[in-house]
């Protein structure tokens, strides 16, 4: 477990210390009163960039699996295992990315 003190009002959004631990905050009590829905709101933000930069970051792999793999540049039990995947589940990325690429 990685505990962490943080003393940014930029990054916590309240004056003082925040702690949390992996990341995640561990008390609430130091939210200044009325500001609880700021808070929700500023959570929710960072959840939806994080999904988006993973939806991104996701559909840059799928294409660079198939390049890869199309280019006889690694095989798809070496790309598997660099994933820590299944063979599968290779191919699997790279046939999804082909059926979004014939959708658009």
């Amino acid at each position: 477990m990685i505990l962490q003190t943080i003393n940014d009002k930029d990054i916590t959004g309240v004056e003082g210390k925040v702690s949390y631990a992996n990341g995640v905050e561990m008390a609430f009590h130091h939210i200044p009163e009325g500001k609880h829905e700021d808070r929700i709101n500023a959570l929710t933000l960072q959840i939806n960039t994080a999904r988006e930069i993973e939806k991104n970051l996701s559909l840059q792999r799928a294409r660079l699996l198939e390049y890869i793999v199309e280019e006889k540049k690694l095989s798809v039990i070496q790309c598997a295992n660099i994933m820590k995947v299944s063979r599968q589940r290779v191919y699997k990325i790279i046939e999804s990315n082909k059926d979004k690429q014939e959708e658009e």
